[in-house]
């Protein structure tokens, strides 16, 4: 299992070096080798999956190496289908984004490798992996919308500058990247919300309760007001794109923020790693 996880990272390693080059040069063969570097990834998580499959189904506790584990198939599974799906011609730009991304999240997860802290996945129910599997989506699409929104940013000034820059043409247009962060908010806020909703239901189906009021609990409804927030100020183009960009990165950096405040100082209650 050692020798797995660590294979996978420097699989993830390659992918994110061909990624980058292939924003530099032309050549085919650099996508070519970071799709199928995340093709193979993909491979060796889900390998990774069989030794977690009894923590991740029966997901009553769930390690914080576990944790950072599901975020990353989830992201990688997104920026695969983003290489077959509408997006696809915009993959090799996206890819240089989100691939370093991917791998420094699994770096930083192999610094809690084989650590003992977990987090108390409460009430126990069938509907808690559901519940896990749609809020960490949220999560996950948050951090496309944020990716995109910084590709956004760097498209837009090397514009506005009227850069030399050779290989600006590379990048998607402002308009697919605006799209990017939209298709991403919108559906981010969907299944967090869904999420959200199925935990209010095991709440008040186990405790009879919709609220236990706990910090871990008042920070997720946070977590989802800003979420929203973002999403109905890009809905209502009540600003640029280029200032929407900017909230969207600031209120991922928040999120961010509130994911280590739950997680490193406050370790009781709902969702956090004790």
């Amino acid at each position: 299992m050692t020798l797995l996880v660590y294979v996978t990272f420097f699989t993830f390693i390659i992918a994110s070096v061909y990624s980058i080059l292939s924003i530099h040069r032309d050549a085919l063969s650099y996508i070519r080798v970071t799709k199928v570097a995340i093709i193979v990834a993909i491979i060796l998580l889900f390998s990774q999956g069989c030794f977690l499959y009894k923590t991740i189904v029966h997901a009553y506790k769930i390690n914080i190496f576990t944790f950072f584990y599901l975020i990353v198939v989830f992201l990688s599974l997104l920026l695969l289908f983003m290489s077959i799906s509408r997006w696809k011609d915009d993959f090799r730009a996206i890819s240089a984004i989100i691939t370093p991304l991917i791998t420094v999240i699994y770096g930083i997860s192999l610094l809690f490798y084989g650590s003992n802290r977990f987090m108390a996945v409460e009430p126990n129910h069938n509907l808690m992996f559901i519940h896990i599997v749609l809020s960490l989506l949220g999560e996950v699409l948050f951090f496309i919308a944020f990716a995109s929104a910084v590709l956004y940013l760097v498209v837009s000034w090397q514009l506005q500058k009227k850069s030399s820059m050779k290989f600006i043409y590379r990048f998607p247009s402002l308009g697919v990247l605006n799209r990017l962060t939209n298709f991403s908010l919108s559906h981010s806020l969907a299944f967090f919300s869904v999420g959200i909703v199925i935990g209010i239901i095991m709440l008040f189906e186990v405790y009879n309760n919709i609220s236990l009021g706990s910090p871990k609990e008042i920070l997720m409804y946070a977590v989802w007001f800003i979420l929203c927030t973002v999403w109905v100020i890009a809905q209502s183009k009540i600003t640029s794109n280029f200032y929407v960009s900017i909230i969207t990165i600031i209120a991922f950096v928040i999120v961010i923020v509130l994911f280590i405040a739950t997680n490193v100082v406050i370790t009781t209650g709902f969702h956090s790693f004790r």
